[in-house]
């Protein structure tokens, strides 16, 4: 067995390899349906591949569509490589399709869930079913001699109904098994062997279809937030503007970014918990052609290419090596070419060490890096370079194509060379070759560079030979700053020492209507100059830049109108998109319909259905319009990013309650979220040494709205990491959050608190739910606490909810463990999952305020579940909920409309009957 990692978008994933050595991908399940009879079938999915498409796949370098000697187009896969279905996932269901090998073997995986699966193992000799039910284990479970005649077409047919799994050959019973402990849902992959070539044609996949519901989400396009990269306006109408983000992919503005749409067809690469997002990171309009535009994506290996302006996207990465762990960070054409083009290149630590596994500096992961180079318009890719960090920009010389500069590091990244222990930074520096990239010079400390992270690198458009680089590193900031190079990089002269600030200078811009003027900026500060940066004048002041109530984050990317010199966009690595019309004095948001973000918490307004507040890593925001518009309400004391949690007085809705992630801190806010006091910061924190904790959950007793209770936890990193550190149980405060105190005793002063869940009649009956400790119970307002874990199978609760007519009814949502129910106020529970995955990963559950037998639970990988019977049964809805991985679920008080907070696209709305 051979075993390989992944990380998407920052998701570890460990992946099973093929019996014979062979690589073999997966991909985490997405839309999944309930296990049903496959004696009333429907088609669910089908796909002959005779458009030239492999929808919802996502295909390694070494499968592709080809064209058979029939004239039909197939699928065909050589080598260590996998296609991945990333469309829907199915309880029971039967998979059909045609295959040919010619040699080696092709494994068919089937209900695959990450490295979890049976696979089909069909070759020129064998034919077998085996079983990973473990990470890193396969067993035999079924084998059929039998000679396969290399190129003739086999049908293969596989058939899941609960336990009982059946493969046919050409129509004949060939494998059949009853598994004691199945596997009972899952996706599909394909893999071959080292030495393997197969063929694959007429996929079609057979179920019983859920029941239709008619009910669809709509897509708010905010609050702001994700991880935002490039910004480009077309050469040839600067109006049309392209900006990217690593969960949502590229969005277009054809109105100067007014507003935004996605446009992401054909972008196969996927990341995320419910492999929804799309992780693109870079994009460069061609010179040459605007019509003809390059994207690159983030963790998997992706570059893509569209033709007609960004509305289409073809995949174009063959050559480059490696699948997981590569991240495109950014692409240049040649000035004299359309067809040659340079691509600049992040390799995740994992991807490169020998053992597989992820090498962290003193915070972030160490990268190596690489340039590669395509002469043919991409259809080939080879590496001209490859060293100990990233590579971020690359520039050309348009008076000699030969010359070239690349910048090497990032803030947020550090060195593969780099030594925390000897406080060695490490990294590279800039990069020039005069040979086209046969050959490079390391431009560093003997140059004049103070720290050799090179973030941003722009050259003059009137003077190649005059250079501007954006300097810094979070971990080391020493020598931070722009430095200026009138010599084509011989010597550079620091111009804006930035060194103590956190990241240093992220970007950096001439202004090509006016080279004179140039931009810098960083997490702090935002920086003009007149002189071609020779001299700065900081343009913002207080501690951020950006829009007020907005903590706009690392600037990653400028684009000056061309135009106007005193107009520029700023794209920024806590996502959403910024423009400023006087030179970066004031800003606007300009990212109305454009959200990557990655949300936490949302709560309504008990009077008002259409005034919702939502909060997660970008921060607190308020929609008065049911998610139209939102407004940022980040202010001092609580102007900063990484939060858990609001929540709304029932009481008094001008009185909002949030809490950092971090800083183990709560505000409290009296008019809507525009001025915050600090209430109560927790004194352990004070001191680094207790690491990251936030109040994960707040909650306002309904019954007495001035009692709130607060649950601590450390940072939501930290518990992916592996078994959690201890946190500090909970709070309580009885004059409306003002004050604070602590309500826990033996059983819960040190627990992680997920969620919390107070009695609709009762103020001192609530339950907490944990992260490993299961649920527990207080009934005199968090004196005394008991356990209650009877028929709990997993006590990582996630998710609480108790009946608003009788208080003895609660549910309780568990991480990889689906729903369970009470009857009896907790004593004893049972798994009420019917219809949704057994394992899911429920964060929410919420009960419609006017029928208590109509729930909605959200899973992290499937989306959002209905039930109309007191949780029994479970129907998926999903219908217009583009990215499923939702968080956070919050429901009107008349039960009319429910609003969904997501990891990776903001909040979607659903109106109810």
């Amino acid at each position: 067995m051979r075993f390989w990692r992944s990380v998407c978008a920052g998701l570890l994933v460990t992946l099973l390899a093929g019996l014979v050595g062979q690589k073999a991908g997966t991909w985490l399940p997405t839309r999944v349906f309930a296990a049903a009879s496959t004696s009333q079938e429907a088609v669910l999915y089908e796909e002959d591949f005779e458009d030239a498409q492999a929808q919802d796949w996502e295909l390694e370098s070494g499968w592709a569509i080809i064209q058979d000697t029939d004239a039909n187009r197939v699928l065909s896969g050589k080598g260590a490589y996998a296609a991945l279905y990333h469309g829907d996932a199915w309880g029971d269901y039967t998979l059909k399709l045609r295959v040919k090998i010619a040699q080696g073997v092709i494994e068919l995986g089937y209900r695959v869930r990450d490295c979890l699966r049976y696979t089909i193992v069909f070759g020129t000799g064998v034919l077998s079913l085996r079983k990973a039910s473990v990470c890193g284990t396969s067993q035999l479970l079924s084998r059929y001699p039998e000679v396969h005649d290399p190129d003739r077409w086999y049908e293969i047919e596989i058939t899941g109904t609960a336990s009982n799994l059946q493969v046919r050959e050409d129509g004949v019973l060939r494998l059949s098994y009853v598994d004691a402990d199945p596997l009972l849902y899952g996706t599909i992959t394909l893999a071959t062997g080292d030495d393997s070539e197969a063929y694959v044609d007429d996929v079609v996949i057979l179920g019983q279809k859920p029941p239709d519901v008619a009910l669809r989400w709509i897509r708010t396009g905010g609050p702001l937030g994700g991880m935002g990269y490039d910004i480009r306006m077309r050469p040839d109408n600067p109006d049309i503007m392209y900006v990217t983000d690593a969960w949502s992919g590229v969005h277009v503005s054809t109105d100067g970014g007014l507003t935004w749409r996605a446009s992401n067809e054909g972008i196969t690469t996927r990341a995320g918990p419910s492999g929804d997002a799309i992780p693109v990171f870079s994009l460069t309009i061609d010179p040459h052609n605007p019509e003809v535009i390059w994207c690159g994506t983030q963790g998997c290996r992706g570059i893509f290419k569209s033709t007609d302006g960004g509305e289409t996207w073809v995949r174009k990465d063959n050559g480059v090596v490696g699948y997981q762990g590569i991240s495109v960070r950014g692409f240049t054409v040649d000035p004299q070419d359309s067809h040659t083009v340079y691509a600049a290149i992040e390799v995740s630590s994992f991807a490169w060490t020998p053992n597989g596994e992820q090498r962290l500096g003193r915070d972030f992961d160490m990268t190596e890096g690489a340039v590669y180079k395509t002469t043919d318009g991409g259809e080939h890719w080879v590496a001209v370079w490859q060293g100990d960090n990233l590579a971020r920009y690359i520039w050309i010389d348009p008076r000699d194509h030969d010359v070239l500069y690349v910048s090497t590091g990032i803030f947020d990244r550090e060195a593969a060379n780099s030594d925390y222990t000897r406080h060695y930074a490490g990294g590279v520096g800039v990069l020039k070759s005069i040979d086209g990239g046969r050959t490079w010079e390391v431009l560093d400390q003997k140059n004049g560079l103070g720290n050799l992270f090179i973030g941003s690198l722009f050259m003059n458009p009137e003077n190649p030979d005059i250079l501007l680089a954006g300097v810094g590193n979070d971990e080391y900031g020493e020598g931070s700053g722009v430095y200026l190079t009138t010599n084509g990089g011989e010597s550079w002269q620091c111009t804006l020492d930035a060194s103590s600030d956190v990241g240093g200078i992220s970007s950096v811009e001439f202004a090509s209507a006016n080279p004179n003027i140039a931009y810098a900026g960083g997490l702090r500060a935002f920086y003009r100059s007149v002189d071609g940066g020779r001299t700065w004048t900081r343009q913002t002041q207080g501690s951020f830049w950006g829009p007020p109530g907005v903590v706009a984050g690392q600037p990653i990317d400028f684009q000056v109108d061309p135009r106007d010199p005193d107009r520029i966009f700023v794209n920024n690595y806590g996502g959403g998109n910024f423009l400023s019309l006087d030179g970066g004095r004031t800003w606007s948001v300009a990212s109305q319909g454009y959200t990557g973000a990655l949300l936490l918490g949302i709560c309504v307004d008990s009077r008002d259905p259409e005034r919702v507040f939502a909060i997660g890593r970008s921060g607190p925001f308020r929609s008065d319009d049911g998610g139209t518009t939102w407004e940022g309400l980040a202010y001092e004391p609580a102007a900063f990013k990484e939060y858990y949690d609001i929540s709304l007085s029932p009481e008094e809705s001008n009185t909002v309650l949030d809490s950092s992630e971090l800083h183990g801190t709560l505000h409290r806010s009296t008019d809507e979220g525009y001025h915050w006091e600090t209430v109560f910061q927790h004194p352990s924190l004070l001191s680094e040494e207790y690491g990251r904790h936030g109040f994960k959950t707040i909650v306002f007793a309904s019954s007495s709205p001035s009692v709130v209770y607060g649950g601590m936890c450390v940072q939501a990193t930290t518990l992916e990491a592996g078994e959690p550190p201890p946190s500090f149980g909970i709070y309580k405060s009885i004059d409306d959050g003002l004050t604070w105190r602590e309500a826990n005793d033996a059983h819960t002063a040190d627990q992680n608190v997920n969620v919390l869940a107070v009695a609709p009649g009762n103020a001192s009956m609530v339950y907490a739910g944990t992260v490993d400790g299961g649920v527990f119970k207080t009934i005199d307002g968090g004196a005394a606490w008991q356990a209650l874990n009877q028929g709990l199978r997993v006590l990582d609760v996630r998710a609480l909810a108790i009946d608003p007519v009788n208080e003895e009814v609660l549910y309780a949502g568990a991480e990889n463990g689906g729903v369970y129910k009470s009857t009896n106020g907790g004593t004893s529970w049972q798994s009420s999952s019917s219809g949704m995955d057994p394992q899911a990963e429920v964060r929410a559950i919420v009960i419609d305020p006017s029928n208590p037998k109509v729930l909605y639970a959200a899973d992290l990988r499937t989306g959002v579940f209905r039930s109309q019977d007191g949780a029994k049964t479970w129907v998926k809805i999903t219908t217009g909920l583009r990215t499923r991985a939702v968080s956070a679920l919050a429901i009107s008080s008349d039960g009319k409309v429910l609003y969904a907070a997501t990891e990776g696209e903001g909040v979607f709305r659903l109106d109810l009957p």
